[in-house]
């Protein structure tokens, strides 16, 4: 018997919760779980030498905003569970996770093929809805949050990497 992913559990465990409409803490643990892994997928974007910088930016960049937005959907379920709260964070992320699910796959599918053009807008778009959604449903990370964790000395590197690539680009077209 092939072994479920946690996206496919964590979208099981949604239905169950809302069909019963009550929240089951053990989602924690699959969240936690499908952080991990981004976190994972992160430093492989951050790291890997193979390739470009700017691809590399924007599939890190799906990945963490991933991993923020499952963060942010775990506090609201810890939460819940500890007020006993009305469980709209069900709904929420019923809404949510599908679009995770798909930018993650995508992104992950990526370190093992070539990455074309239609692959990075597909991407893009999926970032783009994913943001949309997370502010729509209260899943969306301030932006207090969103820099809190990043390495201003390591991201000024970084990002300066980043706009020399870009500026040869322009000079070489």
């Amino acid at each position: 018997m092939e072994k479920k992913d946690n996206f496919t559990v964590l979208i099981e465990k949604l239905e169950r919760m809302e069909q019963l409409q009550k929240i089951d803490a053990s989602v924690v643990k699959i969240l936690d779980e499908l952080i991990e892994n981004c976190k994972e997928a992160e430093r492989f974007w951050v790291e890997s030498e193979r390739t470009p910088v700017d691809i590399s930016f924007l599939l890190y960049h799906s990945t963490r905003n991933s991993r923020l937005v499952l963060e942010k959907m775990k506090n609201r379920f810890i939460t819940a569970t500890k007020k006993n709260e009305n469980p709209h964070v069900i709904a929420d992320s019923i809404e949510i996770v599908p679009i995770l699910s798909e930018l993650y796959e995508a992104t992950l599918s990526l370190k093992e093929r070539p990455i074309t053009p239609e692959i990075l807008s597909f991407i893009s778009n999926r970032l783009k809805l994913l943001r949309n959604m997370a502010h729509k449903v209260s899943m969306m990370p301030s932006p207090e949050e969103e820099i809190a964790e990043i390495d201003k000395a390591k991201f000024k590197k970084r990002f300066s990497h980043f706009a020399e690539t870009l500026q040869a680009m322009f000079i070489e077209a």
